[in-house]
């Protein structure tokens, strides 16, 4: 859902991806949080279990919501949030976690 105010476009959200944060309507990069999310991306991609992946890099999420992240369109940037991750890095983990599914035999991605 859209609103029109002022000339900004504001949408109304359930929830802000991490690594964002909402200033006067606009998605903005938390930097510090956004170096976490790259460095799980970067974890993930070397080896690592979506849960040490997370844990390496400061966030002592469960497994479900480190997958979440790696599979999240918005780190890739669109007309509200700015790109986080780069289209490369998001191609690479994407092949690497259907490798991962397809050799865990877990063929639901």
């Amino acid at each position: 859902m859209r609103d029109h105010l002022a000339g900004k476009v504001v949408r109304y959200m359930g929830h802000t991806p991490f690594g964002y944060r909402i200033e006067k309507g606009i998605a903005v990069i938390d930097e510090t949080a956004a170096r976490q999310v790259k460095e799980v991306y970067q974890n993930y991609l070397e080896g690592d279990s979506l849960i040490d992946a997370g844990k390496k890099a400061g966030l002592p999420f469960c497994h479900s919501s480190i997958g979440k992240i790696l599979r999240n369109n918005h780190y890739l940037g669109d007309d509200y949030y700015p790109a986080i991750i780069d289209p490369d890095l998001f191609a690479a983990v994407e092949e690497e976690r259907r490798k991962r599914v397809n050799a865990l035999g877990r063929n639901r991605i």
